[in-house]
């Protein structure tokens, strides 16, 4: 309130009124895009985090898979 307090006596009360009415609705506004944002972003890293999961468990299982193929002992008559 002190950022318009110096206008704040100037205005009758219904223009005041009206004046703080559109201030929170424009910070209501901005606090719907910060949220939109922060949902996204989030969506954004659990997708990256489920792909980042699957390649890993690829990888250990090509690992494992080369180990036991190394290991095996082949029988030739």
């Amino acid at each position: 309130m002190a950022a318009n307090a110096w206008f704040g006596r100037r205005l009758t009360d219904g223009a005041m009124r009206t004046v703080l009415r559109e201030h929170r609705r424009a910070n209501a506004r901005k606090r719907a895009l910060t949220r939109d944002v922060a949902r996204l972003m989030l969506v954004a890293s659990v997708l990256v985090l489920g792909v980042l999961a699957v390649e890993i468990g690829r990888k250990a299982v090509t690992i494992i898979s080369h180990g036991a193929a190394q290991n095996s002992v082949e029988l030739t008559g």
